[in-house]
């Protein structure tokens, strides 16, 4: 720390550039070293980076935090938490001189702080001090060798008072891998404890909502998981078809989203941390516009007018029902086995047709094949559905297990033992396949895309347009309509993994090259998983966490040329 306050005081009023000279090497404050990732080259540039290391032994945690993944997870996030929430009492103005990510309730690797091989790394932003183009030593000297080791201290050192609320984070996970281990042998899809807590505050926050009625599971789909010694009641959905029904305004959608989100792990306190779900479910629905490039469409969608074959579709801007059978479809490639899908943001001719309407067109004019037809073979294959259904009755002789919502309480109309469901199914060879594309030979068309925006740029950029739009170079993905990705760390995330696997297949110097997209991207989901981001190029440039592999394949399948 001395080193580095003389190394400051040295350049008080000189050039804002020489800043730059701070990162010539990583300071040791002793306890923790601090090194500098990137330097601003103005005060009005984006804020430098600093990287804090540490050894978790030397922050006073047991050796056993380090030990498993969950535990590293655990106290990732609670740290990620506990240091968000100190460096915004310090600094709560918008221009704040220290800034540190900001965590929604799911608990997710991230960069931003990640243990692993007994180290702790925290990753912050810092805005160096200056007089227009002049280095204000003593303010910089302030932030980095007085406020930043108090920040540490308080934020990231063990402390035996919050010891429970570690250990409830841990629980939380070790909990939910035992149910899913449990869920798998029951022959379950999902589960929803007794008293989660399903609704938000609002629209707009992820608190849950006051005063709001706690989920009781039907007495028929009730069962009792047996999870780090404890047991837990709450129901369970098995694997097949299941449907939610029930009036407008009763808790169908709000179920259905709570189970969404559950993919992830939440906080304890959030009110779904209980829900466990198939880990590689996700959310089909209508995407007007989107590209699809190279899907087979053909299990929903016969040859178009004039023989066009669907085998091999591509369009710049598909249609509802052609973009929600290609998210379907190109799901189920991703290695997704179960979908959650809400009629209320789906395409009414890929989920139904009616009657009246097959006898006056008859399959020859009618190209579409509604999900009706092939769901029960799909069934059949391992594919599991949870559908929302408050007007679509043609799913309700076709479910398995039927849940009505009244009054945000769940009722069981019809239900299926896992055991007979399994019984009664034909397993079909042909029936869930998709066809397994190439990573490279995928990525070939639009690898020439791949590279830097601008002359004056040394790299290939991953950025975000709004919230949403995706861009790696000049490639560009819409990921509005994936529902599973639940913020912008995530997307930058997933931009920078592919930005690496699309330079690593151009270089031929990627792990499984030949292999197939879920297989290529499932291989990097895995390191990352361990060791966080810090052996990936451009991991540490901004805040990122990790989405699971599938959300990774389903990004790729929308990655396309810049108009």
């Amino acid at each position: 720390m001395k080193a580095l306050y003389q190394k400051i005081r040295a350049l008080n009023g000189k050039n804002y550039g020489l800043y730059k000279s701070l990162a010539d090497k990583p300071w040791d404050f002793g306890d923790f070293v601090l090194e500098f990732i990137h330097v601003q080259g103005d005060p009005f540039a984006p804020p430098s980076r600093v990287v804090i290391r540490a050894g978790l032994s030397t922050l006073g945690y047991a050796s056993e935090w380090g030990s498993s993944y969950e535990r590293r997870l655990a106290l990732s996030d609670f740290l990620l938490r506990r240091l968000s929430r100190l460096v915004q009492e310090r600094y709560p103005d918008k221009d704040a001189a220290i800034v540190f990510d900001v965590a929604g309730p799911e608990m997710l690797v991230r960069n931003s702080l990640w243990i692993d091989n007994g180290e702790l790394r925290a990753c912050l932003q810092v805005r160096l001090p200056g007089d227009g183009r002049k280095i204000q030593a003593e303010a910089a000297a302030e932030i980095l060798t007085m406020v930043m080791p108090d920040l540490v201290s308080a934020g990231l050192y063990c402390s035996k008072a919050d010891e429970p609320a570690m250990q409830d984070h841990y629980r939380v996970l070790a909990e939910r891998k035992e149910i899913l281990a449990e869920m798998e042998r029951r022959g379950l899809c999902a589960f929803v404890p007794d008293g989660a807590v399903l609704p938000r505050a609002s629209g707009l926050s992820e608190m849950p909502l006051e005063g709001a009625v706690p989920f009781v599971a039907p007495e028929e789909m009730a069962v009792t998981l047996n999870a780090c010694g404890r047991e837990i009641r709450g129901m369970g959905i098995p694997k097949g078809i299941s449907v939610i029904t029930g009036g407008a305004f009763h808790g169908k959608s709000t179920l259905l989203q709570a189970l969404t989100r559950a993919v992830y792990p939440h906080v304890p306190g959030d009110g779904r941390e209980g829900i466990v779900v198939d880990e590689t479910a996700l959310r089909v629905g209508v995407e007007d516009g989107r590209s699809v490039r190279g899907t087979d469409l053909s299990m929903f969608v016969r040859d178009l007018p004039g023989g066009v074959s669907t085998k091999d579709f591509n369009t710049l801007s598909a249609s509802g029902s052609t973009s929600e059978a290609a998210n379907l479809l190109e799901a189920m490639e991703a290695g997704s086995r179960t979908f959650f899908i809400d009629e209320d943001s789906s395409a009414v001719n890929f989920l139904i047709r009616d009657v009246r309407v097959r006898k006056l067109l008859g399959d020859e004019r009618e190209p579409l094949i509604p999900l009706t037809d092939r769901i029960r073979e799909l069934a059949s294959a391992g594919m599991n559905f949870i559908l929302v259904a408050g007007a679509c009755g043609d799913y309700l002789d076709i479910a398995d297990n039927i849940i009505v919502m009244a009054n945000y309480r769940a009722e069981c109309a019809k239900f299926v033992e896992p055991s007979k469901s399994a019984e009664g199914a034909a397993a079909s060879a042909e029936a869930g396949k998709t066809s397994a594309r190439l990573f490279a030979a995928y990525m070939q068309p639009l690898q020439k895309s791949v590279r830097p925006t601008s002359a004056v740029e040394r790299q290939v950029k991953v950025k975000l347009a709004g919230d949403t739009l995706l861009q790696i170079g000049f490639l560009v993905a819409d990921t509005s309509r994936l529902n599973t990705l639940v913020d912008r760390q995530q997307r930058f995330g997933a931009g920078f993994l592919l930005l690496n696997l699309l330079q690593n297949a151009a270089s031929n110097t990627g792990e499984g090259a030949d292999a197939p997209v879920a297989e290529t991207i499932q291989k990097l989901y895995e390191k990352i998983q361990n060791v966080g981001f810090r052996n990936l190029p451009q991991g540490m440039s901004r805040e990122m966490s990790l989405p699971r592999a599938v959300d990774i394949a389903c990004v790729a399948f929308r990655l396309r040329q810049a108009k």
